[in-house]
């Protein structure tokens, strides 16, 4: 009897042990549930969240072990709360940035070297199918610390029919500044309609009010981006323009100094404004606003306008939205395939689909038929080699931020605009001098 329950009890600590080992097993640990987090501003977005999360549908699909758990952070936020949570040993397992960021978020260590991951993947062969100029905002000491998704230059997207109801030709937008003033006269009929907005609030700033100061020959930086150019005529007549529009044409509705990149399109999609910078992503975004407009098919786009008499390489602002991992992600193995699969040749066909967007990858916008068809595609794609993104060094973001606020208490009369201007041109010198 005793030698029956010593028998029964050696089974159970037997069957025990090997369920522990079985547990501890590859094939059991590939079959454990993983959840990672995705931080993006667009998951804040109707048309935009609604993709992302059919692509995260999918990605689980072929990947079910893994569950994606989205984080969205709106734009205006972006850069100060991946920052503190990638400091405080936290943060999301892959998260997407503008144009402004990479440098910053690099520099401070803020992001996860990609370069092992690249090299398994074939190295430059991976690479090579992505623009060269996609890949100097995420490549620092020849290592690879992002992965390149959509780019697309800015524009200048205006409402043909009010246009027409104007008496003005729609196939002659404004090509310089001069003429933009003029149109924007004639648009303007308070306090209903007004010419255009210019985004001032800092969600998408960074995009718009730069292809302005580079149409006028100005910058925010000397050449060796070590000083401010801010006390150049030409910095002078671009942030007085501005200014201008608001308080000496009254062309803008009130309150531009608090508009944003979706509130301007909001103020599109009724036709209260008949003009404002944007890209791609306008044209559904204002179209799913208000069906009623027909955004497809009275919507049209130009180029940023230059100076009269102005010939410039570059004149306006290259959008670029990447891929990072966290610092801190416990599963980077997880985390890099969903970077590879958003960023994929197949996903980014999906993008312009549903949204419009142009991709990273050459092959992609050279050979899909849907952008080789669309009205606008080629017109933004042309523009592209015109542009190029900010400075690429940590302090960008910091001068933008003191930039925008010298241009804001102008615009609202707080500060006169010599003084303003003369306040961030110090103000950024000291900030590339620590």
């Amino acid at each position: 009897m005793l030698c029956r329950k010593f028998s029964a009890v050696a089974l159970v600590v037997v069957f025990a042990i090997g369920l522990m080992i079985a547990l501890q097993s590859p094939m059991a640990q590939a079959q454990k549930k993983i959840t990672i987090t995705y931080a993006d501003w667009q998951l804040g977005q109707v048309i935009w969240g609604r993709i992302l999360r059919e692509s995260f549908a999918k990605f689980e699909r072929l990947n079910p072990n893994i569950k994606v758990q989205d984080q969205p952070i709106a734009l205006a936020q972006l850069g100060a709360k991946l920052s503190v949570a990638a400091m405080g040993g936290k943060g999301p397992d892959v998260f997407a940035t503008t144009a402004d960021l990479p440098r910053q978020f690099i520099d401070n260590g803020w992001v996860r070297d990609l370069t092992p991951f690249v090299q398994k993947e074939g190295g430059e062969e991976f690479l090579e199918d992505f623009y060269p100029v996609s890949l100097k905002l995420v490549t620092v000491d020849e290592k690879t610390w992002g992965i390149p998704k959509n780019i697309v230059a800015m524009m200048l997207v205006y409402n043909s029919q009010m246009f027409k109801d104007a008496g003005l030709d729609p196939g002659t937008p404004p090509a310089n500044w001069e003429k933009f003033l003029e149109v924007s006269k004639a648009l303007t009929n308070p306090p209903t309609q007004w010419g255009t907005v210019i985004v001032m609030a800092k969600a998408g700033f960074d995009l718009r009010f730069p292809g302005i100061l580079r149409g006028h020959g100005g910058s925010f930086l000397t050449k060796d981006w070590k000083r401010s150019a801010l006390d150049t005529p030409q910095a002078k007549e671009a942030f007085n323009y501005v200014v201008d529009l608001v308080r000496k044409h009254k062309v803008m509705p009130p309150g531009p100094d608090a508009v944003g990149a979706n509130e301007a399109r909001r103020l599109l999609a009724p036709k209260k404004v008949a003009m404002i910078i944007g890209t791609m992503w306008t044209i559904p975004e204002v179209s799913g606003m208000n069906p009623d407009l027909h955004g497809w098919e009275v919507l049209e786009m130009t180029p940023v306008p230059i100076k009269k008499g102005l010939d410039l390489k570059t004149h306006t602002v290259l959008y670029q939205k990447s891929l990072f991992m966290g610092p801190n992600t416990e599963y980077p193995e997880e985390a890099w395939k969903l970077i590879k699969f958003i960023t994929d040749a197949e996903q980014m066909q999906e993008w312009f689909v549903w949204q419009s967007m142009l991709s990273c990858r050459k092959s992609v916008n050279e050979t899909f038929p849907p952008i080789l068809q669309s009205k606008y595609a080629g017109l933004v794609a042309k523009e592209i080699p015109r542009g190029d993104f900010l400075p690429l060094i940590p302090q960008t973001p910091e001068i933008l931020d003191t930039f925008r606020s010298a241009l804001t208490s102008a615009v609202t009369g707080m500060e006169a605009a010599d003084a303003a201007l003369a306040r961030a041109h110090a103000e950024i010198n000291e900030i590339l001098a620590r």
